[in-house]
């Protein structure tokens, strides 16, 4: 290789304290970059816990209040669950009902006869709270026909799988409902309107084993 050839490579490649100098940038620009990844997991997840009123172990109190969803038979109106704050703030609004142009949402109430046979105390018509809370694990998930959380993740919580009945037009979320549920205060009462009912596995295309026709699914909720 001739003068000119070599002098054109430096030309095109720079000195080497350049290319020294671009690596560190290109290190500690990595280094910032994996800096901001990890304050980002470490910020947690947040999860609602449907059925009680307060968070489980560690995990943080966002906020508590109401399990509320569209009326039970109605085709209309949102099909998600929502936790409703128990201290609600208004913007602008109308009192009074506005009939066709609105959707609506109302309490929830478990329906659940023979409840001891589930829980480890009478539920029936009992109209139930919910809480959202905040774990420092980054993700979480509700997994259904589960008791316990595959290997690596944390437990929140655990229970039944809920949704609305079959017979019934409307559609409903699943969501799981804790396995000991608080009461909201004189919450008895029969008002059926958003109505929550256990889920029951149907065979065919879910097969059977390992499901079980008319078996009851559990839930747990699981964080990592």
């Amino acid at each position: 290789m001739n003068a000119k050839e070599t002098d054109y490579k430096r030309v095109l490649l720079g000195s080497e304290q350049e290319l020294a100098a671009k690596v560190i940038s290109l290190e500690a620009t990595v280094a910032a970059l994996e800096n901001k990844l990890h304050d980002i997991s470490q910020k947690g997840s947040v999860y609602t816990r449907w059925g009680r009123n307060v968070c489980p172990g560690s995990s943080e109190l966002v906020y508590k209040g109401f399990t509320a969803g569209k009326y039970f038979n109605e085709a209309g109106s949102g099909s998600d669950e929502q936790c409703l704050p128990s201290d609600p703030t208004w913007g602008r609004y109308v009192d009074g009902n506005y009939g066709d142009y609105r959707a609506r949402i109302f309490g929830a109430e478990i329906d659940l006869p023979e409840a001891t046979r589930y829980f480890p105390y009478d539920v029936f018509e009992q109209d139930i709270p919910c809480a959202v809370c905040r774990t420092n694990h980054s993700i979480n998930i509700m997994i259904p026909a589960r008791t316990s959380c595959y290997a690596g993740w944390t437990e929140e919580y655990s229970g039944f799988l809920m949704a609305g009945t079959h017979e019934r037009i409307g559609a409903f979320d699943h969501i799981c409902v804790d396995g000991r549920p608080e009461f909201l205060q004189h919450g008895g009462t029969n008002d059926n309107q958003n109505i929550l009912y256990l889920v029951e596995a149907q065979c065919g295309s879910l097969p059977c084993p390992p499901y079980v026709q008319g078996r009851e699914l559990a839930c747990i909720v699981c964080s990592k």
